[in-house]
């Protein structure tokens, strides 16, 4: 029975305050754990795509366990920090990098992104309905991964999610926190240097907002400033493409409102900065990661060409942009205008029903916006900076004051993951948005269940959003366990070599296996694929140039690199190509293909050896 006296208010919210216990804790955690394993199984144990970024991913971690270094001139965009953590993991357990094996490593790193997702928001809340929740979502945020696994973004989201959980605890530990803050942040960047470029731009936030006084007030508004013009800068060499504009929009505004929040809110009891231990964090684990590197054979021209410059070049080569209804830009300008009009009253100045419903319709809307699949997550964005103000009065709030500096900035500029390809990076953009919705809605429940006894209606309805997120939640889960069931049950084994479990639509694994099969009954002595189709090298005995073996290699190589191939094959009889022009044309997006020696070599001096579904398998025309 609910208890509604002032004295039950206050016995409730101290008990409230208090952290389930740890059997308890461990007991629920332990129990989703179990529940997702089969539904993680059906789903990444089943499918193949082909334009193959999982083949990409083994066939490099291939190549650096037999001892090639991680950082050359034909490996774009992921650093050193992700190959030599899978890597050590490989080794350890005597892995080989197969499909199968891939897929089992992918799915115990879904998992542990899961728990993390749910520690944070339990250290955030103190609620554990709440906690699982965000252990659910979590784990449903990141299907994706089952679309592209082995790839870098199931560590950049235990990476992303473990920061929630350092940021949960940084004022009992401020020194450690600070350190391990800058140490993931180091380790963002050299998986991926836009992602960690954007945990940098949000931990400086909170640097500034945590400075004293005076430096606060100098600072603050500066960098505001630029995180919030930093997403129009990031895209404005690609304000012509469909919706551009509009994203970036979208996530400027909702950086600005954070700031203007943030500014307009007084200096609370934040934990010093630590610039010393934060930055101290970072150059260690940077310098610790780059030096294994070079001792493996790396150079350090070749991190600066794969880490930074193809990164920027890379919206020229291939854009996939997010769609944005213009609707959501003028929520956005709406939420700006709001938290202006607001300004210093703060939404604490409201009264105590209107401005816990407030947040508890937000955080429900940016909750269920989360578990939907596409871009609707943006619908979150403008409701972040909810999360930069605490409850009048609540001086028993579990959330730490500088989680509320940095977590709805990060959730915010991590979005800019979607561009410039809009695809299973959606997933990572939207990650970091959990822990920020578990804290305005366990923001609004606390502040309605502070009224006292003639409001018991709206202390009613409080009570029950924790289960009522929870359940939503189970639900998006049962709805995404009966599709995996579904297109799992739907499919017939693969049985390639690394790849015999993996489930297929019958008539896409006739077609991989007459490839396979064709390959290895020409007697090929070197395989190319056009597009760079890797799968087919841990699939077959045939090894192509190991140029060609890292990506779309016919975008990304230059004519003077395609000429050294081509040198090296004129004289071999056997080389074969594997093409898949449906694949091709995806990723030229009616655009001319480009040329170059390869690409001339490959398209001049073969002939046709046989067709299978899209695919096409040349040889020589000496053959």
């Amino acid at each position: 029975m609910l208890r509604t006296d002032a004295s039950g208010v206050a016995v409730g919210l101290r008990a409230e305050a208090r952290a389930p216990t740890s059997l308890k804790t461990a007991v629920a955690f332990a129990g989703v754990v179990v529940t997702l394993v089969p539904v993680a199984y059906l789903a990444i144990f089943n499918g193949f795509h082909a334009y193959d970024d999982e083949g990409i991913f083994l066939v490099t971690l291939r190549d650096y366990l037999s001892g090639h270094p991680v950082l050359t001139p034909y490996v774009p965009l992921y650093g050193p920090f992700f190959y030599e953590v899978m890597g050590g993991l490989f080794k350890l357990l005597g892995l080989q990098p197969t499909h199968e094996t891939g897929r089992w490593v992918t799915l115990v790193v879904w998992l542990i992104a899961s728990v993390m997702g749910g520690l944070a928001a339990l250290r955030l809340t103190r609620k554990l309905w709440i906690a699982l929740a965000a252990q659910m979502a979590s784990f449903i945020v990141l299907v994706p991964l089952t679309i592209e696994p082995m790839s870098t973004y199931g560590l950049s989201s235990v990476l992303l999610l473990s920061l929630a959980g350092v940021a949960a605890v940084r004022s009992s530990w401020p020194r450690a926190t600070a350190a391990l803050i800058g140490a993931i942040v180091g380790a963002l960047f050299l998986i991926k240097v836009n992602v960690g470029g954007f945990a940098a731009i949000a931990v400086a936030f909170a640097w500034a907002a945590s400075l004293p006084q005076r430096q606060r007030r100098l600072l603050l508004p500066l960098v505001a400033l630029l995180m919030a013009a930093f997403p129009l800068v990031l895209t404005a060499g690609a304000f012509s493409r469909d919706s551009v504009l509009e994203f970036a929009s979208v996530v400027g505004l909702a950086a600005a409102a954070i700031g203007v929040s943030t500014i307009a809110t007084r200096a609370g009891p934040a934990p010093p900065h630590a610039a010393t231990w934060l930055s101290a964090g970072g150059v260690v684990l940077v310098l610790g990661c780059i030096g294994v590197a070079l001792a493996g054979g790396s150079r350090l021209e070749d991190g600066w060409t794969a880490l930074l410059l193809f990164a920027f070049k890379f919206p020229g080569v291939f854009t996939l942009p997010v769609r944005v209804n213009p609707v959501v830009d003028v929520f956005a300008a709406l939420s700006l205008v709001a938290v202006v009009i607001l300004g210093r009253r703060r939404l604490t100045g409201v009264p105590s029903v209107p401005g816990g419903m407030v947040r508890i319709a937000a955080g429900f809307l940016m909750w269920v916006s989360i578990l939907l699949p596409g871009p609707i997550f943006l619908l979150a964005l403008p409701l972040a900076w909810l999360a930069t103000q605490q409850p009048t009065d609540d001086d028993q709030n579990p959330t730490d004051p500088y989680a509320r500096l940095l977590l709805p900035a990060l959730a915010v500029v991590e979005s800019l993951q979607a561009y410039p390809v809009a695809g299973t990076q959606l997933a990572l953009a939207a990650v970091g948005l959990i822990p920020v919705a578990a804290i305005t809605l366990n923001d609004g429940i606390r502040q309605i269940r502070r009224l006292d006894a003639p409001r018991t209606r709206w202390v009613k309805v409080a009570a029950w959003m924790a289960p009522a997120t929870l359940l939503t939640t189970i639900g998006m889960l049962e709805l995404n366990g009966l599709l995996a069931l579904v297109w799992f049950s739907g499919g017939v084994p693969l049985g390639l070599p690394g790849a015999e479990s993996i489930r297929l639509p019958a008539e896409q694994a006739v077609q991989l296996r007459a490839v396979v099969s064709a390959v290895e009954g020409n007697n090929c002595s070197i395989l190319i694929t056009s597009p760079g189709m890797d799968s087919f090298y841990v699939w077959t005995t045939d090894e192509g140039p190991i140029q060609t073996r890292y990506g779309q290699w016919w975008l990304t190589l230059d004519r003077g690199q395609q000429q050294s191939i081509v040198s090296q094959l004129e004289a071999d009889p056997r080389v074969c190509l594997v093409k898949n022009q449906k694949q091709i044309d995806f990723w030229t997006q009616g655009r001319p293909a480009p040329s170059g020696p390869l690409v001339d070599f490959i398209g001049g001096d073969f002939v046709e050896s046989g067709t299978y579904g899209d695919y096409e398998l040349f040889v020589r025309v000496s053959q």
